[in-house]
């Protein structure tokens, strides 16, 4: 049987890989989204094809990053603090 506090971070560990999981899973969206834009600016090779591309695929990199930023703080949460409270992981 699991003792108070090893229950309290088991729960906690897996609730984290349940956020850091839905968080990968918003990844994925605008990944295939920009290659999508990508490969349509491929076919339909016009100049205003591509900038619309370049638009589209800016804003898709922007909401990549966001989401990696989430994770990282859902990583970040998630390392050990050393003792004087700076967390265990490199910046």
């Amino acid at each position: 049987m699991h003792e108070p506090e090893e229950s309290v971070d088991l729960q906690l560990a897996a609730q984290q890989r349940k956020q850091l999981n839905a968080t990968l899973h918003d990844l994925c969206q605008p990944l295939t989204t920009l290659h999508c834009r990508l490969e349509l600016a491929g076919l339909i090779d016009t100049p205003e094809g591509y900038r619309e591309a370049v638009d589209l695929g800016l804003a898709d990199c922007a909401r990549l990053a966001e989401v990696v930023r989430s994770m990282r703080e859902i990583l970040r949460a998630e390392a050990p603090q050393k003792p004087d409270g700076v967390s265990g992981e490199g910046q």
